[in-house]
């Protein structure tokens, strides 16, 4: 199989060994991420002796000018990737990151930075690596190509569903797609975007704060879910899909 990157020179880091008394318990996060699916124990480890650990804050942000020449996996905390209009204001939220996934993809595959920001949403903890570093581990351990084409192909999907939305849907069937999106099956609990506030909510289906929140009591009024403690519970399930698949207007 040809190699996917063509070689970089090496840059020194600080490296993680295996005294280190998060190495176990890093090394399982890795594994357990799509991104690394198809990576061996060793391979894992040796990526790990090159990475460090770094905690954000909660509204802590990077640019892309900071981020372009690192690779980041996240071990805990929610991420967003967002980009912003610094004459209007507005935002729009491009992916909700969280355990398990990586970042930045774009600048790992074409060596330039990508223009958007990250900012936690919790205090997250994230190891990084640099991109020159990532590349020649990717090339030395070929075998990780498969996850990397899906994980990609993933978020590729996720984009398209997203321009789609914007353009065919209301903001109301938006909002209620979201739900049912991040809803677990087992505990009718939204995950992922638990506790936002609206304005967050808003990033995510292209629209503002105050039609959120309109929408959010059109969906109480009509007992598809409640709210309570700023956390958004679902009350019934199928008539929020009929919501959402267009069948039923509140």
């Amino acid at each position: 199989m040809p190699l996917l990157f063509s070689n970089f020179n090496k840059i020194v880091l600080n490296k993680m060994n295996k005294e280190n008394p998060n190495f176990t318990r890093y090394r399982k996060a890795l594994q357990s991420s799509p991104f690394f699916e198809d990576s061996s124990i060793a391979s894992i480890e040796k990526l790990l002796d090159l990475m460090t650990a770094e905690k954000w804050n909660v509204r802590s942000f990077k640019s892309s000018i900071e981020v372009s020449s690192t690779f980041h996996f996240i071990v805990s905390g929610r991420l967003k990737v967002f980009k912003s209009n610094p004459d209007s204001g507005r935002e729009h939220t491009v992916f909700l990151l969280s355990q398990g996934d990586v970042f930045d993809v774009l600048s790992l595959l074409d060596t330039k930075p990508h223009d958007v920001y990250w900012e936690a949403f919790d205090t997250s903890e994230v190891l990084k690596v640099s991109m020159d570093h990532m590349r020649n581990w990717i090339n030395e351990y070929p075998t990780v190509h498969k996850a990397i084409l899906y994980y990609l192909g993933h978020r590729m999907r996720q984009l398209m569903d997203v321009a789609t939305d914007v353009t065919l849907h209301s903001t109301l069937v938006r909002l209620s797609n979201l739900l049912l999106k991040n809803i677990n099956g087992e505990t009718r609990k939204l995950e992922l975007i638990n506790n936002l506030p609206n304005e967050e909510i808003a990033g995510l289906i292209g629209t503002t704060r105050a039609v959120v929140s309109r929408h959010i009591q059109e969906l109480k009024r009509c007992g598809a879910i409640s709210v309570g403690r700023k956390q958004i519970n679902v009350k019934n399930l199928q008539l929020l899909l009929s919501i959402a698949e267009e069948k039923y207007i509140p």
